[in-house]
């Protein structure tokens, strides 16, 4: 592999460190730039979903065994239905034969671990120069190719000749920890209700995070009042068993969206990674993970003697589009349709979502799929 190359990421969130890190390894020079501090691009509290086929990507790289003391493990993820009261719970024994013996559906891992570790490889590779996009040393270096991962709203595809499609939920996300008692250890859990999902997701002892989906204006008015008074709110939606204690961190806000980015034919070698790339709504926790498998195969596109030259880097671009499609499609579909079918109080839909957990409770090979979906995606037998 030629090592001359330079390659830009422009974005330092986790998404465009892994695809620094990854790149590294085939001795490509990387340099990546943000406009945000390490400081600040570290300390987002902010919490992930982690999902086996993430742990295969991450282990690739060798980046597993150094998170794995920052992840909290859950066995099993109750799924509820506020309006029809009716849930299920999915557990280790509905996974495939050959994740089960992991013991655990999923991990979580809050931001700031995760960016700690990355920064800590990054820190290490002699191929990887990390700038301010203020620092304008780069701006001497001649780029072969360039990697835009600044998140849902890219400054760069106004002018990258992309077509933005894009579908609003009008809805954003509050994120805070919570200490509670009462709780089953190593549960996760999504409630669907009228506003939008509810998730929980466990970390140390008896804490949770909360990523709580509502109309942006709800949210906002949740955002800006009391502290008491929002734990009084979230209390009367949360299962019986719970009993919340306390906040223990900041509130912070997310906009939820849809959008998916497509090139018009061009010969910019330019493309975009993460959420620069696509976004979905939160339910099922598939952001990152989706984020990641783009990482993988632009990885598996360089790694395979692909030629590097003007001509192949423009081949490359459209190729890494086509490989990522359907599994982004996918994802869209399934977490919009979730949406759409459960976060309503339409009438006529009420007797399908009772039916459907119905099944879910009768039927392993019906709570088979949905793990699989949400754990392993598309491409996880592709990923080596």
């Amino acid at each position: 592999m030629n090592n001359y190359l330079n390659f830009k990421i422009v974005g330092s969130g986790p998404s465009g460190l892994l695809l620094a890190i990854s790149l590294a390894k085939l001795n490509f020079n990387i340099y990546i730039t943000d406009l945000l501090t390490r400081e600040k691009l570290i300390n987002k509290d902010k919490t992930y979903a982690i999902t086996h086929s993430t742990r295969k990507i991450l282990s690739k790289f060798n980046l597993w065994s150094k998170l794995k003391s920052y992840l909290y493990k859950f066995d099993s993820l109750s799924i509820s239905d506020s309006v029809t009261s009716d849930f299920t719970i999915l557990t280790t024994s509905d996974l495939d034969k050959d994740i089960c013996s992991l013991d655990t559906i999923g991990w979580v891992v809050k931001h700031s671990d995760l960016m700690n570790v990355f920064f800590d490889e990054v820190d290490n590779v002699d191929n990887i120069f990390f700038k301010s996009s203020l620092d304008l040393s780069f701006n001497d270096i001649k780029f072969d190719f360039e990697f835009v991962s600044t998140g849902a709203n890219p400054n760069h595809k106004k002018n990258r000749n992309f077509i933005d499609i894009r579908k609003s939920y009008n809805q954003s996300c509050l994120t805070f920890e919570v200490l509670v008692r009462g709780n089953v250890p190593r549960r996760a859990y999504e409630i669907f209700r009228k506003e939008g999902p509810l998730a929980l997701l466990p970390l140390d002892k008896n804490k949770y995070q909360i990523i709580w989906t509502a109309t942006t204006s709800k949210s906002m008015d949740r955002l800006n009042s009391s502290k008491s008074f929002l734990l009084d709110n979230l209390s009367t939606i949360l299962p019986d068993n719970f009993k919340l204690d306390q906040i223990n961190s900041d509130i912070n806000i997310f906009p939820v969206s849809l959008s998916f980015r497509l090139p018009i034919f061009n010969f910019k070698k330019v493309v975009f990674v993460g959420d620069s790339f696509h976004t979905f709504h939160p339910v099922g926790g598939q952001g990152l993970n989706t984020c990641w498998r783009d990482v993988n195969v632009i990885y598996d596109i360089f790694n395979r003697n692909f030629p590097v030259s003007n001509r192949a880097l423009n081949i490359f671009k459209y190729k890494y589009y086509f490989i990522r499609c359907l599994d982004i499609i996918s994802t869209i579909v399934v977490t919009d349709s979730l949406i759409q079918f459960f976060a309503n109080n339409k009438f006529f839909l009420l007797p399908f979502r009772k039916f459907s957990f119905l099944l879910l409770n009768k039927f392993i090979f019906m709570r088979r799929i949905i793990l699989n979906h949400m754990t392993k995606s598309l491409i996880y037998s592709s990923i080596k």
